[in-house]
């Protein structure tokens, strides 16, 4: 049968034999805080794997099949007697039904699921031994955190090959297996990514990760890199005050994008990265830092960039809504405001090499595809991608001013008035404590 299976399992077999003990090995060398090392794992092979990928067109949200929850618990039982989930302090996985299952046969008891049914059959049909099952003293669980930052891309073609296509919080929580999850997080998260701001209908598709439906390739560039300043910052979130070790479970898309892994990793694959609060990430095994761009803090940020129903005087409408430090609020501008005083701006004031370097060179807003013809996501796309240009230190603070104006009202220059302001404070309460 074509169906993957076999060549799946193999590469899986492949990886065990080359590459994984010296990842294994990398993860407990020598650590320094407040980075935190990350174990990132591949998902299993599911059912949107077979046949090339076709079976993504069938597939929506994919199970794992028979291969991929065998791989997850070989991976399992390998990292178990190395040590290295007794080591852990946290676990991180996509909301994604692969991924938690993956999850569920990868670490098992020590995240509170119950050892797996029929492990021993499959450990007989795909020739490997099934040691027993070596449980760790916890008092409890290992923290696990459900995190849509580490999902797969949802780009235009998920509407097609639907394995990119999540579910819901409900309808997770609705299937047995997964209740040793808090799927709390992803209501949190489409609350703060406005995923119903264009549409009410789409409630909880966290998959959408915005209000547009799908992702485009600099916005899932964007997530990843969110995902890599969250991840770092975990020490220093939650006072830790000790180096932390993680594992998790994502996809092959996250790890070519956000980890730079070439070709593609083989289903439960793992490299393991340490990462600095910024975001800056380190290949431990090899020590070499991953050459990367876009990880300053956005100047500003956009939530949401909608197109209103009616045309005012033969003009689309879009109401975008903004943040500057707490505040956030919403501006209503004509597409042709937003090209001719924001992107012409931009073009005439910057050189081409420098438009190229903070990735804001193209059309504004950008060629839509065939039924998707409302320009809202590019508008977004590009005022997302401009925010994270401003944050840049080495940004024209001349330009910045008049995109402050024009854009945010002159909140970004009140801001820093008032930043400074405070600092200047500071100084005179310090100076009056030295006396």
């Amino acid at each position: 049968v074509m169906d993957g299976v076999k060549e799946s399992w193999q590469e899986l077999s492949e990886f065990l034999a080359t590459d994984a003990e010296q990842e294994i090995r990398a993860f407990f060398s020598a650590l320094e805080y407040p980075r935190v090392r990350v174990m990132v794992v591949r998902h299993g092979m599911g059912d949107h794997n077979t046949y090339a990928g076709i079976g993504s067109i069938t597939h929506e949200d994919a199970d794992l099949n028979e291969c991929g929850l065998a791989q997850a618990e070989r991976v399992g039982q390998l990292l178990r007697a190395e040590g290295v989930t007794a080591a852990l302090g946290l676990a991180v996985v996509s909301p994604f039904t692969r991924t938690l299952q993956t999850a569920r046969h990868l670490l098992g008891p020590d995240i509170g699921a119950p050892i797996a049914e029929r492990r021993e059959a499959r450990a007989e049909r795909f020739g490997y031994e099934m040691s027993p099952y070596v449980c760790h003293d916890r008092t409890e669980p290992l923290e696990t955190i459900v995190q849509p930052l580490c999902a797969e891309d949802t780009f235009f073609h998920s509407h097609v090959w639907r394995g990119n296509r999540g579910s819901t919080a409900a309808e997770l929580a609705r299937r047995p297996e997964f209740d040793i999850f808090d799927f709390n997080t992803l209501e949190k998260y489409c609350e703060e990514h406005c995923v119903t701001a264009k549409d009410p209908t789409q409630a909880g598709k966290w998959w959408h990760h915005g209000p547009h439906g799908q992702e485009t390739g600099a916005s899932f560039r964007r997530r990843m890199v969110r995902l890599k300043r969250w991840l770092g910052g975990l020490c220093l979130s939650s006072d830790r005050g000790h180096p932390l070790r993680v594992v998790m479970v994502c996809h092959g898309g996250v790890m070519q994008e956000a980890f730079q892994v070439h070709p593609n990793a083989p289903n439960c694959g793992f490299r393991v990265f340490d990462i600095e609060p910024s975001g800056r990430t380190l290949h431990a095994s090899t020590g070499s830092w991953l050459e990367e761009t876009d990880l300053s803090d956005p100047a500003f940020q956009v939530f949401s960039v909608v197109q209103k129903e009616k045309r005012v005087n033969g003009h689309h409408l879009y109401d975008i809504e903004l943040g500057v430090g707490d505040e956030t609020f919403v501006c209503s501008k004509r597409e042709s405001e937003l090209r001719e005083g924001l992107r012409d701006m931009v073009r005439r004031s910057m050189p081409s090499e420098v438009c190229e370097r903070y990735r804001l060179r193209g059309r504004f807003p950008r060629w839509s595809p065939v039924g998707h013809a409302d320009p809202s996501i590019y508008i977004q796309d590009y005022l997302e991608q401009l925010a994270v240009a401003m944050g840049d230190g080495a940004f024209d603070a001349v330009l910045a001013r008049r995109i402050d104006a024009f854009l945010l009202g002159g909140r970004l220059e009140q801001c820093r008035r008032f930043s400074t302001e405070e600092d200047d404070e500071e100084e005179v309460e310090l100076e009056v404590e030295g006396r």
